[in-house]
């Protein structure tokens, strides 16, 4: 079977790579198609597909080349019309020119809880399945789109997430050696808030962004609103936070290893008060999962690595900023961006939050030990959310794409005759 996997960026690879092994393995015909359309600068340049990872297995399949470039869907789309893999396994919704095109038989895989943002009546009726992580995701599509019940049920299957298969790669002593980790001191992996890409609200801008307190208070004073005058007199911005999580790490002994992503640079203050600086070094296996595993706390802000970090067995801390800080009350903080217990950033023993605003002055009476592990609610936390704790999800993919070609190819064959 001839399989392709759509690489619209570098970072891909990072829900893709364990597929493509397990493909591979499989004597699959297998493809990775690079869309060369994108940026190569700017803040996504760092993340141009100009190159495929190293794979695990042996050889690439014997037929075809193993990495195609294509410029664009309309590109994608000429040329399978023209010679169409069986199927494409892909984290975005089917394309409609492509989809129209090509007898392909499309994949839809999920991706955090993008998902939930991503969702379309027309993507989940185009994609011929939807590969999710628990029945927990279709449930919450069907809450934003009620409509989509009957077709998500046909087409949703639950695999788990495939990328997480990649945590059987990485050997935690090799990674310490690596990133100059000494093995007897506890590590706090920080997630820096995102300055550069989150949406430039006036809090961030005029608050939060600003490195020094006069910059802060001119441009509240200049900009506002002045609801947020409290913060400017209180100092609290991003460098504060990160001297406060300096010195919760000095407390306890700990590390602090902050990982950013090239489109979001850390400021020179935060790189100074880090112990190391990594940004992505590798998707597969992804630097994040290399990190969380020496990792004994991740914290965050509002990040979806949560779910790696329980997979990884790691607590995380989520601190969250109010919905008036990041922006009107949206879909985002409705669904996603809260503290219900019934949610992926809120579950003791695994997943903890407190608000930004407590945190400032919260992180120098916090200790490690307030945020433990408990193995319980890291088991019903993982199944919850990413359905299998086992590994074994790129297989559980690969034999969904195997029965949806086989059901097209037996269809085709009834047509014909």
């Amino acid at each position: 079977m001839r399989i392709a996997f759509l690489i619209l960026r570098k970072n891909y690879y990072r829900l893709l790579g364990p597929v493509v092994d397990a493909a591979l393995r499989r004597r699959h015909t297998v493809e990775c198609w690079h869309d060369v359309s994108g940026p190569r600068t700017g803040a996504k340049g760092s993340e141009f597909p100009d190159g495929a990872p190293a794979f695990r297995t042996a050889a690439p399949s014997a037929r075809g080349p193993s990495v195609v470039s294509y410029a664009g869907p309309a590109d994608l789309a000429r040329r399978w019309r023209v010679d169409a893999p069986d199927a494409v396994v892909s984290i975005d919704p089917p394309d409609p020119a492509v989809r129209i095109a090509a007898t392909t038989r499309w994949i839809w895989l999920q991706y955090g809880a993008d998902i939930l943002f991503q969702s379309t009546p027309r993507g989940v009726v185009d994609a011929d399945a939807v590969a999710v992580y628990s029945t927990y995701w279709t449930r919450r599509i069907v809450e934003r789109f009620p409509g989509l019940g009957s077709s998500l049920g046909e087409k949703a299957t639950v695999v788990g997430a495939p990328e997480l298969d990649a945590l059987d790669l990485i050997d935690p002593t090799e990674v310490r050696a690596r990133f100059g980790l000494p093995r007897d001191r506890p590590v706090v992996l920080y997630l820096p808030f995102p300055l550069r890409s989150n949406v430039p609200t006036p809090w961030l801008v005029n608050v939060h962004r600003p490195s020094s307190r006069a910059a802060q208070g001119v441009r509240t004073l200049v900009a506002g609103p002045r609801r947020f005058w409290p913060d400017v007199v209180k100092g609290r911005r991003d460098r504060t936070i990160v001297e406060a999580m300096r010195a919760f790490c000095d407390a306890h002994g700990a590390l602090l290893v902050m990982k950013a992503r090239r489109k979001d640079p850390v400021p020179r203050y935060a790189e100074r008060l880090a112990d190391r600086m990594v940004y992505d070094a590798s998707h597969y296996p992804p630097t994040i999962l290399e990190l969380l595993r020496v990792s004994s706390l991740c914290v965050h802000f509002y990040s979806t690595a949560v779910l790696e970090a329980a997979s990884a067995g790691v607590p995380s801390l989520c601190l969250a900023p109010r919905a008036d800080q990041l922006g009107p009350a949206t879909y985002g903080f409705d669904f996603v961006h809260n503290s219900d217990p019934r949610g992926i950033y809120q579950a003791p023993g695994v997943a903890y939050w407190r608000a930004l605003d407590e945190a400032f002055d919260g992180l120098a009476g916090w200790r490690l030990a307030d945020f433990p592990l408990d193995d319980a609610a890291r088991r019903a936390y993982v199944e919850r959310f990413l359905g299998f704790d086992d590994r074994g999800s790129s297989g559980r993919l690969l034999d969904l794409v195997e029965r949806v070609v086989a059901r097209a190819r037996v269809s085709a064959k009834a047509v014909t005759a």
